[in-house]
């Protein structure tokens, strides 16, 4: 299946508004309930569903967009975020043929592991940043509490993507070209 540019450039701008939306309830919302140590990044879990879903020379763009519009509501740098999401993009190309997301539980595992992939990347620059390897576990562990919450609602927006980018079924092609 073959995305026409208007096509393209709809479900992009959707995704983008339900990502600035999200990012809005994560960041007022959140800390009003006193959750204040960990955040909820659904950049991840859309660029991750991107890298599984898409066929796209211009997807490491799309990534870009994502990452710059996460940035706005984070004090995370939009570069090391778009690194990780670079490799983890990488990552799911190389097995894309393997993926098959049939399943919730299936849904949620693949997401951890790509979100482990992504975090440890992090944690990885940070600490050659900081020239201390000692921090590296507490680094990576601020992100888990978060990560399994997000693996847990990936089923759900994962299934809303799907709508938006008119991805076909699995039992169809692997991914969509763009």
């Amino acid at each position: 299946m073959k995305l026409r540019f208007s096509q393209l450039m709809t479900a992009f701008a959707i995704s983008l508004g339900i990502l600035i939306g999200l990012e809005i309830i994560t960041s007022s919302l959140l800390p009003a309930l006193g959750w204040y140590e960990y955040r909820l990044t659904f950049n991840v879990l859309i660029i991750i569903f991107l890298a599984i879903r898409l066929n796209s020379a211009s997807l490491p763009w799309m990534i870009i967009g994502f990452q710059v519009i996460h940035s706005v509501f984070s004090v995370e740098g939009w570069a090391l975020g778009t690194f990780a999401s670079l490799i983890v993009m990488l990552v799911a190309n190389y097995l894309k043929e393997l993926l098959h997301l049939t399943t919730a539980l299936v849904t949620m595992v693949t997401v951890q592991l790509f979100q482990i992939v992504w975090h440890v990347t992090v944690a990885l620059v940070i600490c050659l940043k900081i020239s201390n390897f000692e921090k590296f576990g507490m680094i990576l562990w601020s992100f888990i509490p978060g990560s399994i919450l997000l693996s847990f609602i990936s089923p759900l927006l994962f299934w809303l993507l799907e709508r938006i980018w008119r991805v076909p079924s699995e039992s169809g092609p692997a991914g969509v070209d763009i």
